[in-house]
C-alpha cells in the first residue's frame, strides 16, 4: 500500500477507533497464553481485525478471546496465521488426535479426525452439542495443529416423539 494511502487511512480513524485499537493491543500484551509481539491490530466502528503470525492454533484462539474482552469491540476478524515453530507430520498429529478423542469420557467411536497440512477436520456424529464441543477442545491444543474445523453432526439418541411415545405407553400400562 502506498505511504500516502496509509496516512490517509490512519487520518480517517476516529478517536474511538484509536482507543479501541490501543485497548486491544494492551489486552493482547497482557495475555500470557501467547506471544503478541507479532500480532497487528486495526479497529473501525467496533470491528477489530487481528493480523500477523502466532506459533499455535490455541494462541490464535486466545488472541481472539482477548480482543473480544475489550469494551467496545462488536466483532473480531481473526486473520492471524499459524506458523508452527516445530513442524510435525500429519500422521503424528492424527495419532495424537485419535488418542485425545479416545481419552474423552463418553466420546462415541463415530467421531473421527482427518489431518491435512496440520489442519484437523472433525467428522461423524455425537449425541449432544456438549460432546461436539468437547471433541474440538480435545484437539485444538495439540502440538503442530494449525487449525480445526468441526463438522461433527449432533444426532440425539432420543427425539421428542420417542419420549412422548414412551410416556404415553407407561401411562396406558398403569
Amino acid at each position: 500500500m502506498p505511504v500516502w494511502r496509509m496516512a490517509m487511512t490512519t487520518a480517517l480513524l476516529t478517536p474511538t477507533d484509536l482507543r479501541t485499537r490501543d485497548r486491544v493491543m494492551q489486552q493482547l500484551a497482557w495475555d500470557t497464553q501467547f506471544d503478541a509481539s507479532t500480532v497487528g491490530v486495526t479497529a473501525h466502528d467496533g470491528v477489530v481485525t487481528l493480523t500477523g503470525f502466532i506459533d499455535t492454533y490455541a494462541g490464535k484462539l486466545a488472541a481472539e478471546r482477548a480482543a473480544k474482552r475489550v469494551r467496545g469491540v462488536r466483532a473480531v476478524a481473526n486473520d492471524i496465521q499459524v506458523r508452527l515453530r516445530l513442524d510435525r507430520t500429519d500422521p503424528d498429529i492424527a495419532a495424537d488426535a485419535a488418542r485425545a478423542l479416545t481419552l474423552r469420557v463418553n466420546m462415541p467411536d463415530t467421531v473421527q479426525a482427518v489431518v491435512h497440512n496440520g489442519h484437523i477436520t472433525l467428522t461423524g456424529t455425537a449425541p449432544t452439542l456438549f460432546l461436539r464441543t468437547v471433541a474440538e477442545n480435545a484437539v485444538h491444543h495439540l502440538k503442530g495443529v494449525a487449525g480445526v474445523t468441526n463438522r461433527i453432526t449432533v444426532a440425539p439418541a432420543t427425539t421428542a416423539p420417542d419420549v412422548k411415545r414412551d410416556i404415553v405407553q407407561k401411562i396406558i400400562a398403569t
